[in-house]
């Protein structure tokens, strides 16, 4: 307990400064759509936790640009090449949360709006692939290779998307209060994601017919289908999705080294065809770079310690755990990624979300105070009354 408190306030402390080397006096009209949403999620979980005036300002400024960059059917984006499922699921988020800390019904309007936009690609993408697939690998799964709709393919659909969008449908039932259709996507969404999970805990990168590479596991993606997991656990209390979470973290563990941590695991039966690629010897646990900036087009190192995405996406997943209760050690990724000076969108949004866990406990506490206050009450009472 006392290390989760010390851990706690070094975070906290961590967070502000944060703000105050790179945010306070930033131009946030430069950045890209998915960047600004998380900048608005960092500042405004960071301001329920402060109340400072200031960054609550710094974070609507973010809402704000990003209900700009919204188009007329929903979609959280302007930029050319990228993928609009993402950043318009970290969208919905951000303005979800704006809302329920506000009040200000557009960030409500626009977070709903988005969410329709994600709803019209889920059925979208439903009927624009089959239900079967020639690769095997799918009854690695735990559906074991019975799919009830191409969603749960890995030949033809992606959980890294499936998380994220999850997790701004499922963040509106949860900062707005609304459910019917956003919930049962939601839901829709978190079972998918269940039935997915591999044996291992972990997911395929997926959309692996066209992209081989793709049978590979890579740590940021996991932790994307994680935030799934974590917000259908938080609206639906079932246990499973808890259980889900708990089995994609022990498998990110697996990545970890004595020194960072490895980003992806490539497939055995793409091991020898990548060999070419490697700075290093060849193995299945590595970190890579993109080439010219193609996402599928890559250089693998064999070192841990070539980039920080693996790092990044462990603590992200550690501080969705923690966030639920779960135990980690999250304390080690931190203190390594601080040595790195490190900084991106996960790692500032790892900085506040597990916060906010402290908020709702002491609610808890508050209510089981009164509680036991009464019961304390009544049976001195009784014990007056007898004497």
């Amino acid at each position: 307990m006392i290390i989760f408190i010390l851990l706690t306030g070094t975070l906290n402390l961590e967070a502000e400064s944060t703000y105050e080397k790179y945010l306070k006096d930033h131009d946030f009209s430069q950045d890209n759509t998915i960047t600004l949403s998380y900048e608005a999620l960092f500042l405004l979980y960071l301001y329920k936790e402060d109340c400072d005036p200031n960054i609550l300002k710094k974070g609507e400024e973010c809402l704000n640009l990003i209900i700009e960059k919204q188009k007329e059917n929903g979609e959280i984006t302007n930029e050319p090449n990228v993928n609009p499922k993402l950043y318009t699921g970290v969208g919905v988020w951000a303005l979800s949360l704006g809302y329920s800390i506000t009040g200000k019904e557009k960030y409500r309007d626009h977070a709903l709006k988005g969410g329709d936009f994600l709803i019209e690609e889920i059925e979208r993408w439903k009927k624009a692939y089959p239900i079967d697939c020639p690769d095997g690998r799918n009854r690695n799964a735990r559906h074991e290779g019975n799919m009830r709709n191409s969603l749960e393919n890995y030949c033809y659909s992606c959980p890294n998307d499936w998380g994220l969008i999850c997790a701004g449908l499922g963040n509106i039932v949860y900062y707005t209060g609304e459910r019917g259709k956003y919930y049962d996507y939601a839901v829709l969404l978190g079972e998918t994601l269940y039935r997915m999970q591999l044996r291992n805990g972990a997911w395929y990168d997926g959309y692996a017919l066209k992209i081989p590479t793709r049978w590979d596991i890579s740590c940021h993606y996991v932790t994307m289908a994680m935030l799934g997991e974590w917000i259908c656990y938080k609206i639906t209390g079932e246990e499973k999705y808890r259980d889900s979470l708990r089995d994609a973290l022990r498998w990110m563990e697996t990545m970890r080294a004595e020194k960072g941590v490895y980003d992806i695991y490539i497939d055995e039966k793409n091991l020898s065809l990548e060999k070419d690629s490697f700075v290093g010897k060849i193995q299945n646990k590595c970190d890579f770079r993109q080439i010219q900036g193609k996402t599928n087009v890559k250089k693998y190192y064999s070192s841990p310690e070539e980039t920080l995405l693996g790092e990044y996406s462990l603590f992200l997943a550690e501080s969705l755990a923690e966030n639920i209760g779960l135990s980690t050690e999250r304390e080690k990724t931190f203190e390594y990624i601080k040595s790195k000076n490190g900084y991106s969108n996960w790692y500032i949004l790892s900085l506040v979300i597990e916060d906010n866990k402290i908020e709702e406990n002491e609610k808890n506490i508050g209510k089981y105070s009164i509680f036991f206050l009464i019961i304390a009450g009544v049976i001195l009472w009784i014990l007056k009354q007898r004497l």
